[in-house]
């Protein structure tokens, strides 16, 4: 084989290789973005229906959470939440007021569609389980069971409101409870 023919098929082979590469640089790929979390703050609104009825309004948040999605772009994620509190007054013992929750989310879509670059607003459903209570002279706590439906609605890159409305129910006080939480969360990578 002569040289200039030997080159020309070296060369020739080198570009059907780069064009590979950059053809399939370009082309769609099916790889699932790594794991979310997701951090936020609720203002709340809960409404107890029993023996006793109850209000309560809590601005600008009444608690903290952190969810964890279970594998790249997974539907489910794991919700702890927890709001925490301490009043003292002169003179008085003070009372350290908790409320500690997790739940489980199911997204009607995947997290990725909220932080896409065209994003769209996430339906859900969260049932939870959780434990409320304060110390003090007389401490007492309940455990409580529920759940809610909500949405995600994008705002900016990496952020969401979120609005959820919510039934629990306290088997200490045996009540229902009617509550409202809407919040502000934060997608991280």
């Amino acid at each position: 084989m002569p040289r200039r023919s030997v080159f020309a098929v070296l060369t020739l082979a080198g570009m059907l290789a780069a064009t590979a590469s950059v053809a399939s640089a370009q082309g769609p790929t099916v790889r699932n973005p790594p794991n979310t979390m997701e951090f936020g703050i609720d203002a709340g609104l809960q409404f107890g229906l029993g023996d006793v009825s109850t209000v309560q309004f809590t601005l600008p948040a009444s608690r903290a959470r952190v969810g964890f999605f279970l594998n790249n772009d997974s539907r489910w994620s794991i919700e702890p939440a927890a709001g925490l509190s301490y009043s003292k007054a002169e003179g008085g013992d003070g009372v350290f007021v908790y409320d500690l929750e997790v739940g489980a989310l199911y997204h009607f879509r995947p997290p990725s569609a909220i932080t896409a670059n065209v994003p769209a607003s996430v339906m859900y459903v969260r049932p939870f389980i959780g434990v409320t209570g304060f110390t003090g002279d007389n401490s007492d706590s309940e455990f409580s069971a529920g759940a809610g439906f909500g949405v995600k609605i994008p705002w900016r890159s990496g952020f969401a409101w979120r609005l959820e409305a919510n039934t629990g129910y306290g088997f200490d006080n045996e009540a229902w409870r009617i509550g409202a939480l809407a919040g502000l969360s934060f997608f991280m990578r």
